[in-house]
């Protein structure tokens, strides 16, 4: 028997041997992509608020787009899409921002018309990197508590950029809520003021229990905000910012104010709350922003 010629059938052999098993890896590999993308689909939904139409690149079922109103949306997004025009804070939609679409999530969690095991918030223009490739959400939280984006980090504290940026007495007025109705929080609210730290954009990703508590929370102190103000529509918001701004671009800038308060309760609120943090990237408006710890 000629040798060669065996040697050439081994090594057919093997390079067969060794496709059949590159191929089997590869069917194990996807199948277990596919099947951590529908278990994440039955216990994650990220929602998507946004107040236009935008240049959407998400197609995984978790992500919902969160509009005021039908108005807002032209585009087809082939995914689900909730409007907030049935929710209380829908005539203050400009100055509580996402804000005020998240609270109608927050109801609809509350009287349980939607329901999922963990819940995140992306926006138009920004979200976590991880797009439609969404890891394994169980094994993240055996270890961490929530899933934010990094904090940006300062020269001064928080208070004090509040007040170089915004109107510095709503800041205080927070504090002043937060120290009468949520007092053991009080201590917590004095250290982020202090802080160079913040995290910003309103984003986040947290078991049910805790989303509900997080939503509690802000709210709790936004609309007793609004009460001691007599902020019923963003028309009243409007009327107050005028009288610390004059140019019209301030104005409508800065009637964003419950938006704004919102991003440094909901710190006050991760920091008293929450034992271990995961940070993941987010892109910006379609570019890397912030680097994953």
């Amino acid at each position: 028997m000629d040798k060669n010629r065996i040697k050439i059938n081994e090594s057919k052999l093997f390079k067969i041997l060794l496709m059949i098993a590159l191929i089997i890896n590869d069917l194990e590999y996807y199948s277990k992509m596919i099947y951590l993308q529908k278990k994440a689909i039955k216990q994650l939904k990220i929602f998507i608020m946004t107040h236009k139409d935008f240049n959407n690149l998400r197609k995984n079922k978790i992500y919902n787009i969160v509009a005021d109103d039908n108005s807002q949306l032209k585009n087809k997004y082939n995914l689900n899409v909730i409007y907030a025009d049935k929710g209380e804070l829908y005539n203050l939609r400009r100055g509580y921002g996402e804000m005020s679409k998240l609270y109608f999530i927050f109801q609809l969690y509350q009287n349980k018309s939607i329901t999922s095991k963990y819940i995140g918030l992306n926006h138009y223009n920004r979200y976590f990197i991880f797009t439609d490739n969404i890891p394994n959400l169980d094994d993240i939280f055996e270890n961490y508590d929530v899933i934010l984006n990094e904090p940006l980090n300062f020269d001064i504290n928080i208070r004090d950029i509040y007040c170089i940026t915004h109107i510095c007495n709503n800041f205080d007025e927070i504090l002043e809520i937060i120290k009468e109705i949520k007092p053991l929080y009080y201590e917590t609210a004095l250290e982020v003021a202090n802080s160079t730290d913040l995290y910003a954009c309103n984003m986040f990703i947290m078991k049910k229990e805790d989303f509900l508590n997080y939503c509690k929370f802000i709210f709790d102190i936004l609309l007793e905000f609004d009460k001691r103000n007599n902020f019923t529509s963003d028309d009243d918001v409007l009327r107050y910012v005028k009288k610390y701004f004059n140019d019209s671009r301030d104005v409508y800038y800065q009637s964003r104010m419950q938006g704004f308060l919102a991003e440094r309760i909901g710190n006050i609120f991760f920091m008293k709350y929450f034992k271990k943090i995961k940070q993941f990237n987010i892109i910006y408006k379609n570019r890397r922003y912030l680097n994953q710890q």
